[in-house]
């Protein structure tokens, strides 16, 4: 009776706490989905009635095809099979900028300990993959974000691809469960030192056979070590893993920040590619991290090839700087210039674009869009494949030349007819991003 009541006691506590969690109360439902798709059953209910296999889909309705993924796990201790609530409003924002979201429910701790939860969020990885073409997915740009046990969830599948003892045999199989790079705010790593870790004010009795991390690994886990370590992101750290971005705030009641100090210094160790944001005075919520009251203040360390740089302020946590790196790790490009030439003639030319990377990330696979001013028609492309649909353009890499390094370019050409002016078109985007354009 004792054990019932000081489970609900800390459950309730942490319960409490992470509803304020929630991205919904920041942001306003999805303005630019095109098709929303919901309790998609990525796997067999198990069990029977329950949620934890289930998924959302918010499709946008600008971008190019085949689109980049986010998914979305929100955190809730473990104790809930709903963590794709709250995908309403990371669509909200991700969107406009061409991405489809994915809100991905997993099974909770009462339902199935440790290692359900990953094997839950790599089914549905595969899912998705396996059905890109469906969704007009890119199978080769997925990304995935969490808050809390969901920050947790992200960390373990952006670290753990290709551990076959985290795969299990849940949904579809065969096809990859990685993703490309990983977000994730405040989240728990090695649940052994979470108590030592604890503010001078307090915090959650991690060592409690009712913890919220006891409960997931099915074990007091001060005596099991040995699962305990399995549910580390830490352990399956190295330094193939692709780019992870993760936010602590210094002031977290439930989630010690020290966790997320110990995980960057393990990658940073492991010469692996790290950003952590240490947000001052912030607790254990989205809108306090992200809070620009905190912007300037926040210590920035990032690691990459074994070279770190630290600084105060340089990154502020903001949606916009978390798109950015996203692209980044999915090889889309940050920023660029396009350079863009015509010839002169009568009712045809021919045009070059030249695409430069002014960014830092490297682009692997690239979509030019624009848009005519007038009548132009294109009629032959050289060096990519270029189509036309009304007076929208898009034109694509031929594969020999999709990449484009930092500081290098690439460039196609066309010929095209017109009646009339000949005009400029005011912007072109590659691979979604604006490009700043300069004369000829």
């Amino acid at each position: 009776m004792q054990a019932r009541i000081t489970k609900a006691m800390i459950v309730g506590m942490a319960m409490t706490m992470l509803a304020a969690v929630g991205v919904s109360a920041v942001f306003a439902p999805p303005a630019h989905a095109a098709q929303v798709i919901t309790d998609i059953s990525y796997a067999p209910a198990q069990p029977a009635g329950s949620r934890g296999h289930m998924l959302d889909l918010y499709l946008p309705s600008t971008g190019i095809t085949p689109r980049p993924l986010l998914i979305w796990h929100s955190g809730s201790a473990w104790s809930s099979d709903d963590g794709k609530t709250g995908a309403d409003a990371i669509a909200a924002v991700f969107n406009p900028l061409g991405f489809a979201v994915a809100g991905v429910s997993v099974r909770s701790s009462a339902q199935a300990i440790f290692p359900a939860q990953v094997h839950d969020i790599k089914a549905a990885i595969r899912w998705l993959r396996a059905n890109a073409a469906t969704y007009q997915i890119d199978p080769n740009r997925i990304a995935i974000m969490g808050d809390s046990s969901g920050g947790w969830l992200t960390e373990m599948a952006t670290l753990s691809g290709g551990v076959a003892a985290l795969e299990g045999t849940i949904g579809t199989t065969g096809v990859s469960s990685a993703v490309q790079v990983g977000l994730a705010f405040y989240s728990p790593t090695d649940f052994l030192q979470m108590n030592a870790q604890n503010l001078p004010t307090g915090g959650l009795d991690h060592n409690s056979p009712a913890s919220p991390e006891s409960l997931l690994v099915g074990c007091p886990i001060q005596t099991c070590p040995a699962t305990v370590a399995q549910a580390n992101p830490m352990t399956y750290v190295d330094s193939n893993d692709p780019p992870l971005m993760f936010l602590h705030g210094q002031a977290d009641f439930l989630v010690p920040h020290g966790q997320s100090v110990l995980l960057y210094n393990k990658i940073k160790a492991q010469c692996g590619d790290a950003t952590f944001i240490s947000v001052p005075g912030a607790d254990h919520m989205m809108p306090q991290v992200m809070d620009p009251a905190h912007y300037g203040t926040q210590t920035v360390r990032t690691t990459t090839d074994c070279t770190e740089t630290v600084g105060t302020g340089t990154l502020n946590p903001t949606w916009a700087n978390f798109a950015t790196f996203l692209r980044g790790g999915l090889k889309m490009g940050t920023s660029c210039e396009v350079t863009y030439a015509r010839g002169s003639g009568s009712g045809t030319f021919n045009g070059s674009v030249t695409m430069r990377n002014t960014g830092t990330a490297p682009i692997d696979g690239w979509t030019v869009t624009w848009t005519w001013p007038g009548n132009q028609q294109i009629t032959s492309a050289w060096n990519a494949t270029v189509t036309q649909s009304g007076t929208q353009v898009t034109a694509r890499d031929l594969g020999y030349n999709s990449y484009i390094g930092p500081g290098s370019s690439q460039s196609f050409g066309f010929t095209a007819s017109f009646t009339g002016t000949n005009g400029i078109p005011a912007q072109f985007k590659l691979n979604d991003i604006a490009c700043t354009t300069v004369p000829a």
